[in-house]
């Protein structure tokens, strides 16, 4: 098992390390995502500490991704994409304190929709 462990995250840390800087906001992206999916899962499974544990997760990562922002080189869009990221952000406390399923699956929702957009520019 611990081998599978160490050759799993050697591969991550190659593929963090390669990756450009598009890509590696693809991977945050797609990294919010996963922890507000199992999230949902926690919270239709009753385990509230991984339901807080994941969206604490994906709350750090919206937190990088929002730092990210270039608002230089983004212009009008990096206004947007920050209050964008403030949203999803405050959906996910809301969700952690009040145990809201429909808060997470709204950030869900719009997280895959930013991360389907950033492909497409990112192509």
């Amino acid at each position: 098992m611990m081998n599978y462990q160490q050759t799993n995250q050697s591969y991550l840390k190659n593929q963090v390390m390669s990756a450009s800087p598009a890509q590696l906001i693809s991977m945050l992206m797609a990294g919010a995502i996963k922890n507000v999916k199992l999230a949902q899962k926690a919270i239709e499974a009753a385990d509230k500490p991984k339901t807080h544990a994941k969206i604490l997760l994906a709350q750090d990562i919206i937190l990088e991704l929002k730092y990210a922002v270039n608002q230089d080189v983004e212009g009008s869009v990096g206004p947007e994409l920050i209050n964008l990221y403030d949203y999803m952000y405050e959906q996910l406390v809301q969700a952690n304190i009040n145990n809201d399923p429909a808060k997470l699956a709204e950030v869900d929702t719009l997280m895959t929709d930013l991360l389907t957009t950033w492909k497409q520019i990112e192509g």
